[in-house]
């Protein structure tokens, strides 16, 4: 019994430190950690590969320089803390590879060299989705839903994560988005979000308020609408709020929308429209919503709370168009005409 027990312990605890991190976490440290591992045995070096001593500091700096060839500097800084990761649950210490003078000199110079530029996909448009909805048949289960997340997602400023599961299996009601999390009252709708990238511990919650546009094919309450007629009522409270229809033999099976279905259905959207979709992401909605928000003056501030930014990375949308880019050399050219020659009120 109390072996039974102990091996329960066991396994528990290991299944919630797997859970330390979250899945996308874990795949992008995983592939570090074999793309490193794989470097070891090329060059030889099986004491670390079986986890008898951890990684020195010249074997870290050459593994840079050879994954240099093919890898940006901000994909080897994750490649990093993945081997990090790696080397501590083999039981080593693992001093932060910004204080080791080899490494650090390598990734200086990687940065140096090529950059650390991050090509951008494109940001979505109202005009797209106009097009988009023109390509649609929202008579059909699945493109209804579709579109109704795509809305969501670009009005929300939501991530893909927030809207959809990386694996139908893995969806679980107190994170992902359910039927319950949506309600609309005096023509808003209101989202509620439990979980999220800046909210991994559900430590609150998110209320995303999203208006109606009468009469607009863009208008995502009449969309919300569209899919509560879907479900089914009351009982579908705690179901995922976005599925996906198949048919498994004779029979039709509904599961939750998954990234891969969301982004591959948006891409191919945008191909029908003629445009190419290789310039698009799941996260060209998030940013182009925020994008669309800059341009037309809203305050920053609205905005990060809108898209519940801890930090200041949404900055990084304000893609100032060129008409609010005169505004400063316009008003500067009219106080000159203004007869205006000085910075403001002069001291006596």
């Amino acid at each position: 019994m109390a072996e039974d027990r102990w091996r329960f312990v066991c396994k528990r605890t290991a299944a919630l430190q797997k859970q330390a991190l979250a899945e996308k976490t874990r795949t992008t440290y995983g592939v570090g950690t074999k793309a490193f591992l794989l470097f070891c045995i090329s060059m030889n070096v099986w004491t670390v590969v079986l986890g008898q001593v951890p990684p020195s500091d010249a074997l870290l700096a050459y593994f840079v320089g050879f994954q240099s060839q093919t890898c940006s500097h901000s994909s080897l800084k994750t490649y990093l803390y993945g081997i990090r990761n790696w080397t501590l649950n083999n039981g080593f210490e693992f001093e932060p590879w910004t204080q080791r003078y080899k490494v650090y000199s390598a990734m200086r110079g990687v940065r140096r060299v090529f950059g650390d530029f991050v090509d951008r996909k494109l940001a979505v448009t109202p005009q797209l989705l106009l097009m988009i909805y023109n390509c649609m048949d929202l008579s059909k289960h699945n493109d209804a839903m579709l579109w109704c997340a795509m809305l969501v997602a670009f009005w929300g400023l939501f991530r893909k994560d927030n809207i959809t599961v990386g694996k139908a299996s893995a969806f679980n009601p107190r994170a992902n988005l359910t039927r319950g999390d949506f309600s609309v009252k005096n023509g808003i709708l209101w989202v509620k979000v439990r979980h999220s990238k800046t909210n991994q511990f559900q430590q609150r919650c998110h209320w995303v308020p999203l208006v109606a546009i009468p009469g607009s094919p863009l208008c995502p309450v009449t969309a919300v609408l569209r899919v509560f007629k879907l479900h089914n009522g009351a009982s579908a409270r705690n179901e995922p709020m976005f599925t996906f229809e198949a048919m498994h033999g004779l029979n039709t099976l509904y599961t939750p929308m998954t990234h891969k279905q969301f982004v591959d259905g948006f891409k191919f959207c945008v191909r029908m429209c003629g445009l190419d979709w290789t310039k698009f992401s799941g996260h060209s909605f998030r940013r182009g919503g925020a994008t669309f928000a800059f341009n037309l003056g809203v305050d920053p501030n609205l905005i990060k709370l809108q898209g519940d930014w801890v930090s200041d990375a949404y900055l990084i949308y304000d893609e100032t168009n060129d008409k609010r880019r005169l505004e400063l050399p316009m008003a500067m050219a009219q106080a000159i005409k203004n007869g205006i020659l000085h910075h403001g009120p002069r001291m006596e």
